[in-house]
């Protein structure tokens, strides 16, 4: 009974330490795959814990016939298993996982639910990646972490690449913790240019680190991470009280009187306080709420619409604007795009890039056209050439954004830009 768990009738950890101990080593290569179900909780969640416990027995008994007499499945706990095979190599490993994928993905019966999952495995290998069962362990860990990471239901074989990846993903994720009190982060503003009457009409807010050892991280590496752990909701706080102040500053010098927009992650409409942060950044900085605006992206606004629709709304009522980023890019659906209290939609530079292609000259012209037709504004992102300029304008777009007009500038340079570009 120690050496087992109850509710699959598999080996457990401990029977897992016996195994590797007496029976795994001694072929020429071995390997250890990490098994873990995608999305499991959402089942358990929605379907609750006793329908979640007849899948893991479905699923472990999937895996043991996966895997017959070339070796043992573990289960170590929720929904993580882990399978050793001790004689095996490279290429039959990546056959099996591939043989774990197909069959786990095939539909379960469950109760009268039909039910759908999938997995993400990782691979290690003996001798290669280690030689004792916490070393494989680790290395099949970090690979699994890689197949989830590149969106589930793959299979990864340990590399050092990887390794050193997460090596850097935990050294960031570590001091990332520490960045705010230390002061680290600093916004960059970037214009968006009327290109008819040639002002600037808005900037947009961007966040970078300045790392103490590692220099200027990239937004692309360490948004993501924030965004995992959460620490993305503070940081925002931050900087929405950071970029109000400087805005009235910027009022209050006669500089500039224009909106600054902040992105928003998804993560600041799960608490259901964002009215009240947004509120208290304005107040205790004395801007006024039209001169802020929050850019959001088509997966926020359809993940969970109603609430989302419903904090939005009341933003729009104290008088701050929204903007729709990266527009034609997220899934969005057309019908509800009326429904979403919109100031704004952002033409995404993948548009804007590829403007010659003539399809994607009649996307840009749609998004131009259902904007006009529902009152919103547009701003074209990713702007760099006069041919760019020229399409845009002669499709009724007058608003852009991009290196043409102006790279992310610290505030320090800005002013300069300012006196240079009148607004």
């Amino acid at each position: 009974m120690a050496y087992h768990d109850p509710l699959t009738e598999l080996p457990n950890r401990h029977g897992l330490e016996r195994y590797f101990k007496d029976d795994f080593f001694g072929g020429i290569s071995g390997a250890v795959f990490f098994v873990d179900l995608d999305r499991f909780k959402s089942i358990n969640d929605t379907l609750g814990h006793d329908i979640g416990d007849l899948l893991l027995r479905e699923v472990s008994a999937r895996l043991t016939c996966c895997v017959g007499g070339q070796g043992k499945v573990f289960r170590l706990g929720g929904d993580e298993f882990l399978i050793a095979l001790p004689d095996c190599a490279v290429v039959a490993a990546e056959e099996v996982a591939q043989h774990i994928l197909q069959e786990l993905k095939k539909s379960y019966s469950i109760e009268g639910n039909e039910l759908y999952v999938t997995a993400s495995v990782g691979i290690s290998m003996t001798p290669a990646h280690g030689t004792d069962r916490s070393a494989l362990m680790k290395a099949a860990d970090t690979a699994l972490y890689t197949s989830k990471d590149s969106g589930k239901n793959k299979f990864s074989v340990f590399d050092l690449e990887m390794n050193r990846h997460q090596v850097r993903r935990m050294s960031l994720e570590k001091d990332l913790r520490k960045a705010l009190a230390r002061s680290e982060f600093m916004v960059v503003y970037q214009p968006k240019w009327d290109s008819l009457l040639n002002v600037t009409v808005g900037l947009e807010a961007l966040l970078r680190w300045r790392h103490p050892e590692h220099g200027v991280i990239s937004p692309g590496e360490f948004i993501p991470i924030a965004e995992e752990t959460g620490m993305i909701v503070p940081i925002t706080y931050w900087m929405l009280h950071e970029v109000c102040g400087q805005n009235m500053l910027w009022h209050q010098a006669k500089v500039a009187s224009v909106a600054v927009s902040i992105n928003m992650s998804a993560r600041m409409f799960e608490g259901g306080s964002l009215y009240e942060v947004v509120e208290e950044a304005l107040t205790r900085s004395g801007l006024a709420p039209h001169f802020l605006e929050l850019e959001i992206t088509e997966s926020i606004a359809m993940n969970n619409m109603e609430e989302t629709v419903a904090q939005l709304s009341k933003l729009r009522e104290l008088g701050v604007r929204v903007s729709l980023d990266d527009f034609g890019t997220g899934f969005s659906s057309l019908g509800n795009l009326d429904e979403i209290p919109v100031n704004t939609l952002k033409i995404d530079q993948v548009f804007i890039r590829k403007s010659k292609m003539h399809s994607k000259k009649a996307i840009i012209s749609n998004i131009i056209a259902i904007a006009s037709n529902l009152n919103m504004e547009v701003v074209a992102e990713g702007v760099e050439t006069t041919e760019q300029i020229e399409l845009l304008q002669s499709l009724g777009c007058r608003v852009m954004q991009g290196f043409y007009y102006g790279r992310p500038m610290p505030v320090k340079e800005l002013g300069q830009w300012f006196i240079e570009n009148t607004a």
